[in-house]
Parts: structure tokens; C-alpha cells; sequence
């Protein structure tokens, strides 16, 4: 039936199908930051009072790092600083981002730990420091996401740095013995 114009079922198919893309591409982005989050929180959680850990996730365009021979279209690699907490992040990082995508990254890992921060769909980051408080009211995790350009390898660098709660019990407990309120 050539050149005979689309009749109201086919609109209604069309436009079924259309909705149907739409719905499951707007839902990759956060498939794919749920793989993220659950490794991510437990990185963040695992960290104990006094200590700081940093994992750090380099990313390039067009290139090779600084300190790698060889031409290549775009690299990465992940830093976990020998902490298996943080492995598991650098695991996923590296298996499911692309070097393009560093500030689909930061984005995504500041949405993990914070759940109400939200990001315009065509939000770009070049460059962000946002810390904030994770876990427990009463001893929570000081969480800080930084995206930047690393000058030393060249391309952008996502760091996430927990570090350890302190004990406000304790920090009370030292002010009473040394007389102070």
C-alpha cells in the first residue's frame, strides 16, 4: 500500500515505540549509577575514625597519560591506594566509564552519596570540590569529590577522599578532663 498516509493505529504505534526509547535510554544513566553507588557507599562507610582515604580515577581524551608510551585515543586507570573497599569502585569505574566521560563520573558519584543533589540533564563539569557529611548523624564520614585537570599526567583526574568519622563522645569526654566545657 504505497503512498497511502499513516492511518491512526500506526500514529499510535509510532508514537508507543517513541515513548518506549524514550523511557529506556532516560534510564541507562541510572542503571548505570546504581552499579556505582552500592560499591561507592561502602568505600565511604568502610573508612574507620582517624583515617582518610583517597581513590583516584584518571581519565584522557585523545591521548596517553604523561608517563605511557605509545599513541593512544584515550586512557584511564584507577588508584585505590592498596584499600580493597576502594577496589571495588576502581573495578567498576574502570569496566563501565569511557574516558570521555569524567564528568559523567563525578556527577554520578556525588548523586551516590548525595541523593537530593541533582544535575540538569546537559550539566558539564570541567572542574568541581563538593564535600559533604555521609553516614551516621552522630559520627559521620567527611566525603569530598573533586574533579580536576592532573598537570602532572595530563587529562582530569575524579578524587574521592572519605575520611574517617570522628568521635564527638570522645571529643566531649576530652573536654570535661581538661576542664574545659
Amino acid at each position: 500500500m504505497k503512498g497511502k498516509a499513516p492511518g491512526p493505529i500506526d500514529r499510535v504505534r509510532a508514537f508507543s515505540a517513541a515513548l518506549c526509547m524514550v523511557a529506556f535510554s532516560a534510564s541507562l544513566p541510572v542503571a548505570a549509577a546504581d552499579g556505582l553507588c552500592k560499591p561507592l557507599r561502602e568505600f565511604v562507610n568502610s573508612v574507620k575514625p582517624g583515617e582518610t582515604r583517597v581513590l583516584r580515577f584518571n581519565t584522557i581524551v585523545g591521548s596517553n597519560f604523561k608517563d605511557r608510551e605509545g599513541p593512544a585515543r584515550g586512557a584511564k586507570r584507577c588508584d585505590f591506594g592498596s584499600y580493597e573497599p576502594a577496589k571495588a569502585v576502581c573495578k567498576y569505574l574502570m569496566e563501565f566509564s569511557s574516558a570521555e566521560s569524567s564528568s559523567y563520573n563525578s556527577k554520578s558519584a556525588i548523586t551516590c552519596l548525595s541523593p537530593k543533589t541533582r544535575f540538569a540533564a546537559e550539566t558539564r563539569l570541567n572542574a568541581i570540590d563538593f564535600s559533604m557529611k555521609s553516614g551516621a548523624d552522630e559520627n559521620p564520614t567527611l566525603v569530598i569529590v573533586a574533579l580536576a585537570e592532573d598537570k602532572d599526567l595530563g587529562g582530569m583526574v575524579l578524587s574521592i577522599t572519605a575520611t574517617g568519622p570522628w568521635l564527638r563522645s570522645s571529643s566531649r569526654h576530652r573536654s570535661r578532663e581538661s576542664g574545659r566545657s
